[in-house]
């Protein structure tokens, strides 16, 4: 169905803007005047009239802009607000253009007699399974506005920890490209111009410079083959790492690789309680949340590992010893899970674990800091080092050959 921008006037002379899905011109047009509108401009949106329409282009939902969706929704289905009423406030507010024009189809699917749920199934490239189940098991419970709130805490502690990550690697992220920028400078233009001065005194180099000439060299004459290798990894990497045996080598090397284990463990984990505390204590059935939780781990190591926990689940084993089969989670979350199915009370215990464990993903991140920072520096030196003392010894030579 194609998608329509609209200006219209009113009786007044006020203008309005707006887009809808309809089936054609002379039907929005219609709609329109029937609502007491002038329609002014009619714009059909596609790649040549709006470059958002390409998907490479169209704005992305982040798990921010959720987070704020559902605790919108949720505090005004708390004041007793209808869902229709809700969406058409939450459509107009929307900063954010995808999930602008994916409430607008959700408001009139509701308008049509369509479940909230139902309607978020037909857009699961914007909204998660683990939203999508909640909302359906909110529906059947009568709790949607719990269900809103408990998804709103959800997605505002992963915003956090995700947010954590990025301001941790911004440093080293920014020193990195400010270094490769000076050494391809250094290389593709100092270094020529001081190699030119030492062809005139005739000077025997040491084997430091005649490495960095060397590399100067390699850089001048094949950048375009650097570039091009450059350009060619990143693509092999984005390729490789979305085939399934990339994915087996990336989990693999996240989950043991020294220091960088310690920091995707406790992501792991704490992701995990949460998620499926928040499923639980929702009303959704364990081997039901288990499937959830199993596609937003983001391991594939640990994804083929829960198929062997879930069919244990399947055969009446509880959620303890399979756990204690998979042989990843941490002896502290295993016991908390045992005496929350002892107890009863699980999800309570899952989202005590899950606070726990979002301080340990902190600390892990300021440990990797801490280990990552020195390195950068030490690397610095060591390159800064090696290009003073090939350009220094050689001018150091020609000061004392030279005759006064």
């Amino acid at each position: 169905m194609p998608v329509y921008s609209y200006k219209v006037k009113t009786e007044t002379g006020k203008v309005y803007s707006g887009e809808t899905k309809i089936d054609s011109v002379e039907e929005l047009r219609r709609l329109l005047e029937e609502k007491g509108y002038t329609p002014i401009e009619i714009v059909e949106k596609n790649v040549f009239t709006d470059i958002s329409t390409i998907s490479l282009f169209k704005q992305r939902v982040k798990i921010k802009d959720l987070a704020i969706f559902c605790r919108q929704f949720a505090i005004i289905l708390q004041a007793g607000v209808p869902i229709a009423t809700c969406l058409d406030v939450l459509k107009q507010q929307s900063t954010n253009k995808t999930l602008k024009e994916c409430l607008n189809d959700i408001y009139d699917d509701i308008q049509k007699g369509i479940s909230l749920s139902n309607s978020m199934k037909k857009h699961e490239n914007i909204f998660p399974e683990l939203m999508i189940c909640m909302v359906e098991a909110g529906e059947v419970s009568g709790q949607l506005d719990i269900v809103f709130e408990r998804l709103a805490r959800q997605y505002e502690n992963q915003n956090a920890i995700n947010s954590k990550i990025k301001s941790a690697l911004t440093y080293p992220a920014i020193v990195g490209v400010i270094a490769v920028a000076v050494i391809v400078v250094l290389m593709l233009f100092v270094v020529p111009k001081f190699v030119e001065i030492l062809e005139q005194f005739n000077t025997p180099l040491p084997i430091f410079t005649k490495i960095l000439i060397a590399i100067s060299d390699f850089f001048v004459d094949f950048w375009w083959a650097l570039l091009g290798g450059v350009i060619a990894l990143i693509v092999g990497i984005k390729l490789f790492s979305k085939s399934e045996t990339g994915k087996m080598f990336i989990g693999n090397l996240a989950i043991k690789l020294p220091v960088i284990k310690g920091v995707t463990k406790n992501i792991i984990t704490s992701r995990f309680a949460r998620t499926l505390g928040t499923l639980m204590s929702s009303g959704v059935l364990l081997i039901q949340s288990m499937e959830v939780v199993q596609k937003i781990l983001n391991n594939a190591v640990i994804m083929k590992k829960f198929d062997v926990v879930i069919d244990e689940i399947k055969k009446g084993k509880g959620l303890t010893q399979p756990l204690i089969g998979c042989k990843y989670f941490p002896p502290l979350l295993i016991s908390m899970i045992r005496i929350g199915e002892e107890s009863g009370s699980l999800d309570f215990t899952l989202e005590k674990a899950s606070d726990f464990y979002d301080q340990e993903v902190e600390t892990s991140i300021q440990q990797l800091m801490a280990f990552i920072e020195p390195l950068i520096t030490i690397v610095l030196a060591v390159v800064v080092a090696f290009v003073v003392l090939s350009v220094l010894v050689p001018m150091l030579s020609i000061y004392q050959n030279a005759e006064f």
